[in-house]
């Protein structure tokens, strides 16, 4: 696909962090950043510790994307707890992208229609969709995430207290990180566009591995009780909204 100047001088650096969970995965990873190659991203994959064959995983990983960076974390906090450690790794490696795309490999085994909920919040990377993401970061100075409309929600709230499963985690670790915004929308699926500065800039105050730490292990679910990795999921983008900035969908 070829952009049109106007856009093409809207791109600057971009940084992907890319988590990958499942061994079969792999291929079909380098099939979906392949069109991405052409904006010279710095890639960075986390892999997690425990999936079979990771060895070779990161070595096609590293044929297939020259220079990438590749980490091997533990189940912690499932694709929130990686793309923490591949943030950190971000700020350690001095790297100082405009803008963020992060991505995992999702197989939500408990949901029954995981395969197009993926596809979904990939059409942000689709060549036919990535010309209106670069407008709108270019014509909005207040967009701060660029998402598949279709999972931006917005976290429910009664008499000015969160109602849902998550309730009493949210409002505590708000507090606790001095996240404050009157927009609760949140990408669900943490799949999605944005601005690096103001996410970057919260994380080089509050470690992003000391975060990960207080996350549970192994297939975390919050079908029956609010879990911190749950919650994280809605203040990535709550870290962004809280500086009036505005999430746009596709």
């Amino acid at each position: 696909m070829r952009l049109n100047p106007f856009i093409l001088d809207s791109i600057s650096r971009i940084a992907i962090l890319y988590h990958i969970f499942y061994e079969d995965s792999c291929e079909t990873v380098c099939q979906e950043l392949e069109a991405m190659q052409q904006y010279q991203p710095v890639f960075i994959f986390n892999i997690c510790a425990d999936t079979p064959g990771k060895k070779n995983m990161a070595h096609r990983l590293k044929n297939k994307f020259p220079g990438c960076f590749i980490i091997f974390t533990s189940n912690t906090g499932k694709d929130i707890g990686a793309k923490l450690a591949m943030l950190q790794l971000l700020l350690q490696l001095g790297i100082d992208p405009d803008y963020l795309l992060l991505l995992h490999d999702k197989k939500s085994l408990q949901a029954l229609k995981s395969a197009s909920w993926k596809n979904d919040l990939l059409a942000i990377i689709q060549p036919a969709h990535i010309e209106s993401v670069w407008q709108c970061f270019a014509q909005y100075s207040n967009c701060g995430i660029v998402a598949a409309k279709k999972y931006i929600h917005k976290e429910p709230v009664e008499n000015n207290s969160f109602t849902g499963k998550n309730a009493v985690l949210l409002k505590e670790l708000m507090d606790r990180y001095h996240i404050h915004t009157n927009d609760l929308s949140f990408v669900a699926g943490t799949m999605f566009w944005v601005r690096a500065v103001p996410l970057l800039q919260f994380f080089r105050q509050y470690n992003p591995l000391n975060i990960r730490k207080d996350m549970e292990t192994g297939n975390v679910i919050d079908n029956f009780s609010g879990t911190i990795t749950h919650s994280w999921e809605r203040l990535l983008s709550w870290i962004i909204t809280a500086q009036k900035l505005h999430i746009r969908g596709i």
